[in-house]
Formats: structure tokens, C-alpha cells, sequence
């Protein structure tokens, strides 16, 4: 985006936003158990949460900075990802029942890695690049 566009960045970031408000909701959610505990299904929960998290940052940012390279993207998603991961993880101590774990925060960001990748995937098939 070369100049300052607010239809453009609301069509890219709005998306992004929302998705984000989605995951504070649900981690506002107090005593949440998962079934089949013994197995952590939790974290695979977390990769599924954040995989559309991740889809939706790197669609944003390739739609804000288009000469934006693959790698740099992916990197700005992936740390994008894990601090918001962090700040979820970190919103959590303040609901009932709920705390901040290590590895729930790995799964967060393998789930903003996945979603980056399922991006990039796509954005290749059609463009032929990142």
C-alpha cells in the first residue's frame, strides 16, 4: 500500500481484528475443560485456534506492504502470533480457573506458523510467489 488507504486497511486488517477480539472471548471463557484431558487435546485446540489467526496476519500484511518478501512475512507473523499468544496467555491469570502455560503457548504459535504456511501455500498456487 503506497499511501495511507483506510478502505484498504480495514478490508485487510478488519478481518485480522475481529479474529483476535474472538480469541480474548473465548480465553475470557472461565474453567474450561477439554475433553480426553490426560491427552493435552488443548494444545491441538490452540493450533486450531491460531491457524486462522496466522492466515489472517499474513494476509493482512501482504495486503498493507505487497513488496513485503516471503521470508520477512513470515517472520512478522510468527512474532506477531507468539506476542499476542504472550499477551493471551498473560490475560488468562486474571480468569477464574484459568493460567498461563509454556506450552499452550507453543501450540498458539505452531498455530500461527500453520496458518502462515496455509497462506503462503495458496498465495504461491495463485501468484506463482510469496
Amino acid at each position: 500500500m503506497g499511501r495511507y488507504s483506510w478502505p484498504n486497511f480495514t478490508r485487510f486488517w478488519f478481518p485480522a481484528i475481529v479474529y483476535s477480539g474472538i480469541i480474548f472471548m473465548a480465553s475470557s471463557i472461565p474453567d474450561v475443560r477439554t475433553p480426553f484431558p490426560e491427552f493435552e487435546f488443548d494444545k491441538f485446540l490452540h493450533v486450531i485456534e491460531y491457524a486462522p489467526f496466522g492466515f489472517l496476519l499474513a494476509r493482512a500484511m501482504r495486503g498493507t506492504w505487497t513488496s513485503m518478501p516471503g521470508k520477512a512475512l513470515g517472520t512478522w507473523v510468527v512474532l506477531l502470533s507468539f506476542v499476542y499468544a504472550v499477551s493471551d496467555e498473560y490475560h488468562q491469570l486474571f480468569v477464574h480457573g484459568r493460567s498461563i502455560n509454556g506450552l499452550d503457548l507453543l501450540a498458539d504459535t505452531v498455530g500461527g506458523i500453520l496458518g502462515w504456511y496455509l497462506f503462503a501455500v495458496l498465495t504461491r498456487h495463485k501468484t506463482g510467489k510469496i
